[in-house]
């Protein structure tokens, strides 16, 4: 399958690329305090500096918000750079390095590794709503939800992570254990989650019930191209919409090259495609679209974001003229 190309847009010495909630995409620059926001179609919606004295920090931004932290404190910003508030990680009970999400009702969560809490503060004004215990490994990442309810949640851990939904109730912090490990991703309904593990196992869950719909190693994903060398990792792993799957691979021997991506069935993790780009620059690192079917990928080499979409027809769909087959 080849995409069809959406958008590109070029970001000198970009850093990291997050997920911006109903949004788009928020970029940091490796050797500046700059945030860069982007659409959904990838284009620009602003340009602003965080006021921060560490170049390297963690970004997270919503239509409205943004969020940044350094090794001293974190501060939230309008999108015209206007500071609604700033704290240091002392006073919130934390140390350099800690999570943080801002979730669709601009609430702005804080996993404090030191501590091992998990801090639920009110974007706009900075107060705090609530904080509870949250033992487990420090690093944190979350994921928005499409239904927007919950928040997932995932504690990093080499050989094992710890995944949940977290949302408020009544200004109280709730949570739910979430099955399988590292969360990967929710499909666009949010009815299914998928999870990936370092030991090279890709899996399908219900949100509601944790139940496993479809679980396989790399080694054993059915119709994958004889011609993909031998993989044993995922670099990433995102529903595109309710029927397919975009694993990005890697091989054993260079895990962080990227050899390949596929398109695989939701239902079955059969492999139906293999991505084919229509330029020379490799696969690169794929980041998730909030529009089904889309899905970004970042290229370092030559400083390019690139917004793919789905192209007609898929390795497994009959040519025009052919019967399918049964």
């Amino acid at each position: 399958m080849q995409p069809r190309l959406i958008n590109q847009v070029r970001l000198p010495g970009m850093r990291h690329v997050t997920e911006a909630t109903g949004l788009g995409w928020a970029v940091t620059e490796r050797d500046s305090v700059t945030v860069n926001l982007l659409d959904h179609d990838l284009r620009r919606v602003t340009r602003l500096a965080a006021p921060l004295d560490d170049p390297p920090m963690t970004v997270s931004a919503t239509r409205r918000l943004v969020a940044a932290g350094d090794a001293h404190q974190i501060v939230v910003l309008d999108h015209d750079g206007t500071v609604r508030w700033r704290s240091s990680w002392d006073r919130l009970g934390g140390s350099a390095g800690a999570g943080f999400h801002l979730d669709g009702d601009h609430v702005l969560w804080i996993r404090l590794g030191d501590t091992a809490e998990l801090v639920a503060v009110h974007g706009v004004s900075g107060a705090e709503i609530h904080r509870t215990p949250l033992p487990g490994p420090e690093a944190a990442w979350f994921m928005h939800s499409p239904e927007g309810v919950w928040t997932g949640l995932t504690l990093l851990d080499p050989y094992r992570s710890r995944a949940m939904l977290i949302r408020l109730d009544a200004e109280r912090i709730v949570s739910r254990p979430l099955a399988g490990g590292g969360l990967a991703g929710f499909s666009p309904a949010g009815g299914r989650y998928v999870t990936q593990t370092l030991d090279g196992f890709l899996s399908v869950r219900d949100v509601a019930s944790g139940a496993v719909l479809t679980e396989r190693h790399l080694e054993d994903l059915p119709g994958t191209p004889p011609s993909l060398p031998s993989c044993r990792h995922v670099d990433r792993a995102v529903f595109l919409s309710e029927e397919l799957i975009l694993a990005a691979l890697n091989t054993a021997d260079l895990p962080n090259s990227a050899e390949g991506h596929l398109l695989l069935s939701a239902l079955s993790l059969r492999c139906r495609s293999q991505v084919r780009y229509p330029h020379h620059h490799g696969s690169g690192a794929v980041h998730p679209s909030y529009r089904p079917g889309r899905w970004l990928t970042r290229h370092h080499e030559d400083d390019q974001l690139r917004l793919w979409q789905l192209g007609a027809r898929l390795d497994d769909e009959p040519m025009p003229g052919q019967l399918a087959l049964l």
